[in-house]
């Protein structure tokens, strides 16, 4: 299947990272020319700026990726579930291709998609396997068509230049943090947007909630990552109600001195709730906007943590290269406009071509 494959694509999930099988495959899409792209859980399993990293599929993926998937003629799937939010509407997800999907739970074989073949095993040892039998193709064309698709509908980033924009204060952090970071996530719009812009380059580095989208997870996990890897930098980027669920963990964060660093995107919203009122409910916004406005930098330093408000000092970039680089935990308050929403963004019960999209991003 994969030999006669004119336009083969691969989508990995957390499955591929938890059999540590990304090296395997990263070898084996440089010798047969097949790109890859990746559900939320599979981001880092590839390192971002891999020519044949194909992104982030989905609700919230660029539209070049959803578009590639579109148009493969064999899906390889490794370690994935055919979730909702990466698929859209089941029935129309790659409606061109022949389905190869390989996972260890033979329950998840032919749950949402029926495959062609479908194989159980773990993902290292089918990749290992297959390898020596794949031929080396460069499949020069189906790749100048990705590279075609990427140049005509990249991840669009408005206000990446502002370092009081989701976008900038992902683009700033990422620049002032060693290659090696480890990056945590809440769930919700700060969650959708370290996703779509924040490079990631190996696996384990990117740490969120997938499937049951648990707010509240950001910070303990973070806290985790550092105590197990106590020589590398820990970064939260939370939201407001996010950091709200476990703010007790502050206790933790400073009683472990950890180098956790938390970057809060508050726009004094819940922000993914408030966007979809506005996009699918009519402006009927209900229980989306805190009431009480809550001071973070005094919560943290009640906890002594040391924090600061980047919306209130002369250089926000210097001061937050500044945070991330000060031993110990440190929240970091980035105050953000409430209207800003995740783009582009599949409507529910949408097919992933469908996707709706900001003036900014057209």
């Amino acid at each position: 299947m994969i030999n006669s494959a004119q336009r083969p694509i691969f989508l990995i999930g957390a499955g591929l990272i938890a059999a540590e099988a990304s090296g395997d495959l990263l070898r084996l899409m440089e010798k047969a020319s097949i790109p890859a792209a990746a559900t939320l859980l599979g981001l880092g399993a590839i390192p971002n700026d891999h020519p044949l990293f194909a992104g982030m599929v989905g609700m919230h993926a660029a539209r070049y990726t959803n578009l590639i998937l579109e148009e493969c003629d064999l899906l390889i799937g490794i370690g994935i579930r055919f979730d909702d939010r990466a698929t859209g509407k089941a029935a129309e997800f790659c409606p061109r291709a022949q389905i190869l999907h390989v996972d260890i739970d033979p329950s998840e074989l032919g749950k949402i998609k029926n495959p062609a073949l479908g194989i159980i095993g773990d993902a290292g040892e089918f990749i290992r396997a297959i390898t020596p039998l794949v031929a080396a193709r460069p499949r020069r064309e189906w790749n100048r068509h990705l590279e075609m698709l990427r140049a005509r509908y990249p991840l669009m980033t408005p206000g990446k230049s502002d370092p009081l924009r989701p976008y900038g204060i992902i683009r700033y952090a990422a620049e002032a943090l060693p290659r090696d970071a480890i990056i945590a996530t809440d769930v919700g719009q700060h969650q959708m947007w370290v996703a779509q812009a924040y490079p990631f380059s190996h696996p384990r580095q990117f740490l969120t909630s997938g499937g049951l989208g648990t707010m509240g997870f950001g910070l303990p996990a973070a806290i985790g990552a550092a105590l197990a890897k106590p020589d590398r930098t820990v970064v939260c980027f939370s939201g407001d109600g996010s950091l709200l669920m476990n703010l007790q963990e502050l206790a933790t964060a400073a009683e472990e001195n950890v180098k956790v660093k938390i970057i809060l995107l508050n726009n004094e919203r819940l922000g993914l709730v408030r966007q979809q009122q506005q996009l699918f409910y009519g402006e009927r916004f209900c229980a989306s906007e805190f009431r009480t406005k809550i001071d973070f930098v005094a919560i943290a330093r009640g906890f002594n943590i040391d924090a600061v408000d980047l919306g209130r000092v002369e250089n926000p970039i210097d001061a937050l290269a500044e945070s991330l680089a000060a031993p110990g935990p440190c929240l970091i308050h980035v105050p953000i406009a409430a209207e800003e929403n995740v783009f582009p963004m599949v409507p529910p019960g949408g097919a992933n071509r469908d996707m709706i999209e900001g003036e900014a991003q057209r």
